[in-house]
């Protein structure tokens, strides 16, 4: 896994669909894409003993290597892939011989040129484009996918890697989509030289074909962001429940209740200023007292009330928890007893025999019932408490108040004026504390309008990161893509007389193909078999083909290295590779492929690559320019000065 960090980032928004918008957007180009049109390949020798290539033309239809194996026919075809930005992996002494590759092709039109080094370690990197009249240099895959990405029209996607980070295709994983590497490349519908995006083939066809990814790192990233602000947003709420709950004790807020407070703090009002204007301040004074001692008396009577119900509930609690305490001690009893009744070997000899599992999953479940219980009663039984104390407190302050009016009253020492004053002041304070009631209720409505809309914004931050979870799940047009991937695979096999393979194909969203159920690993015994090299060749020819139903996209071309021809017969390899010439003839785009025993027919827009050079036993693709063959040397167009 090589981190691809080159392209930078995009503006952050947790707003799903703008995400979603700019996440497309980044799957293509402004402008329209490109057609790529392979022209020639040439490879350069290192030295005047070096091994090279004369000027190998490829075909506006079919270009076909035909040669013994031993030949050299897969490093030539390794040699183009390389200078796509492939990998190199080549032999030592090819890297000793060869100094590098020269692809000439053309893309709408104007000539393109890619000079890739083959370094002196396969993972070294230099390659240079001409395109347009101007040269770029590159010193690593991700520096020329970008600039040949960018040449053709498309735009990468950023991608999640499979450490979770941010991860962007390669040339090299999108072409073998379009390359079938020998040997190992038969045996899987995809084989890239490393795998390290999530979904890799899924994500790779969703690129190639304009689609959004499935695992988008700006989308992963959003989700990330926004499951942080859930967090967050859930500790607010709960904050705030806390509050509303600590206010909300002992507080009625009815509407109810909040108008006969209103009314009551009216007419307090009114009866302070009535005592403050009265003619009579003794007669007035003394009446207003004598009515608020008979309200004192009702509230102490209420309070009592309230005070002994609670006082009998918490007894009530405490009698229910002794007998739960005691059905708790029976279980435990009984379990006991059903440990010594499964100690007897003639009831159940084998450990563990699972007679008694019911009784022991009864057991449990009852016991978890019964401590939940006891939490619930402790709990109720501390509130009860907790509420006694604050009665008892009240009470004995209303006992005072009650107190001070009797003696106010019943004192021949007090005049007129002190008992207006005591009354002014008595109503002052029930009319506070009206008004700090209603402040309460005010405040209480207050925190439960602020608990509302923290719970609304929890709301829309779960419906953002549901859509963010479903991004690339609910996928029409890569459903559709699926359906027909389905149906031209059917097709091809049919083509390629696959027999003993269900037809009923299933294409998961991972782009993983079943057979009636068999994935091509089991039917290949984890290697590679005939069926298995038929179903891979079916899958990209239907993938080829679904690709090239948009004239508009650029990689028209599928490069077959060596098909195993052991495992084909050759009526069924030539009427594969018939059909797949007439659908590239028909679409514009190019088919080139290696053959060892099978010499497939050309016409005249086609090309052969033949060995060119003397070898000790045979001819060979790559020599030295001193043993090129006659017939070669007639026909090439090699520049001295290399």
């Amino acid at each position: 896994h090589r981190a691809f960090t080159d392209l930078g980032g995009i503006l952050r928004t947790s707003h799903l669909g703008s995400i979603i918008s700019n996440e497309g957007a980044s799957w293509k180009s402004g402008a329209l894409q490109s057609e790529l049109r392979l022209k020639s390949l040439r490879v350069e020798r290192l030295g005047e003993g070096g091994w090279e290539t004369p000027l190998l033309e490829l075909g506006d239809r079919t270009t076909m290597l035909f040669a013994a194996n031993g030949s050299g026919k897969s490093p030539v075809v390794r040699m183009l892939a390389s200078a796509l930005g492939f990998p190199n992996n080549f032999r030592a002494e090819i890297l000793e011989k060869c100094s590098a590759v020269v692809l000439h092709a053309e893309v709408d039109g104007k000539p393109l040129t890619i000079r890739r080094a083959l370094e002196a370690k396969n993972g070294d990197f230099y390659a240079t484009i001409d395109f347009d009249g101007k040269q770029t240099e590159h010193y690593s895959e991700g520096s020329f996918s970008i600039a040949l990405f960018e040449l053709l029209g498309l735009k990468p996607p950023r991608l999640v890697s499979n450490k979770g980070t941010e991860a962007q295709p390669y040339i090299a994983t999108l072409l073998p989509l379009f390359y079938l590497i020998q040997g190992h490349g038969y045996s899987a519908a995809y084989r890239a030289p490393s795998s390290f995006i999530a979904d890799q083939f899924a994500e790779m066809v969703r690129f190639a074909f304009g689609l959004n990814p499935k695992h988008s790192f700006e989308v992963k990233k959003s989700l990330i962001e926004e499951k942080d602000a859930l967090e967050a947003q859930t500790r607010k709420i709960v904050a705030a429940q806390r509050v509303f709950e600590y206010q909300s004790r002992g507080v009625d807020d009815s509407d109810a209740n909040q108008a006969a407070l209103q009314l009551n703090s009216e007419n307090l009002t009114q009866q302070i200023d009535g005592l403050r204007a009265s003619v009579d301040a003794k007669g007035t004074a003394s009446s207003t007292l004598t009515e608020l001692l008979r309200q004192k008396d009702m509230q102490i009577r209420a309070r009592q009330l309230e005070l002994f119900e609670l006082r009998n509930r918490v007894a009530g609690i405490e009698t229910i928890r002794a007998e739960i305490d005691g059905e708790v001690k029976t279980l435990s009893l009984n379990e006991e007893a059903l440990g010594v009744f499964k100690s007897f070997q003639e009831i159940c000899r084998v450990p563990n025999c699972g007679l008694f599992l019911g009784s022991s999953e009864s057991y449990g479940k009852n016991l978890l019932y019964l401590k939940d219980q006891i939490k619930d009663l402790e709990r109720n039984s501390q509130r009860a408490e907790i509420r006694a104390e604050q009665l008892t407190g009240r009470l004995e302050e209303l006992t005072a108040e009650r107190q001070t009016l009797v003696d106010n009253l019943e004192s021949p020492s007090t005049s007129g004026t002190d008992q207006l004053v005591t009354a002014v002041q008595a109503l002052t304070k029930q009319l506070v504390g009206v008004q700090s009631e209603l402040a309460r209720i005010s405040g209480l409505k207050d925190e439960r309008s602020k608990l509302f809309k923290l719970e609304q914004e929890r709301d829309r931050i779960q419906d953002r990161i549901e859509g963010l979870a479903n991004t690339g799940k609910a996928d029409h047009a890569f459903n559709d893509l699926r359906r027909k991937l389905r149906e031209l695979t059917v097709k091809w096999m049919d083509l390629l007389d696959t027999t003993s393979v269900s037809r009923n194909v299933d294409i998961d969203l991972n782009l993983r193909f079943t057979f009636g159920g068999e994935t091509l690993e089991t039917i290949g015994s984890g290697g590679t078999s005939s069926t298995t090299s038929r179903l891979v060749l079916a899958i990209h020819a239907a993938l080829l083909e679904a690709y090239l139903a948009d004239k508009t996209r650029p990689f028209r071309f599928l490069i077959l290295d060596t098909p195993k021809q052991d495992e084909l017969h050759t009526a069924d390899l030539a009427r594969y590779l018939t059909e797949l010439e007439k659908m590239c003839e028909a679409n514009d785009a190019q088919l080139l492929f290696s053959s060892t025993e099978y010499e497939h027919p050309t016409a005249k827009q086609d090309k052969r690559w033949l060995p060119s050079y003397r070898g000790p036993e045979k001819p060979m693709y790559l020599g030295r320019r001193a043993d090129l063959l006659p017939e070669a040397k007639a026909g090439s167009d090699l520049d001295d000065g290399m």
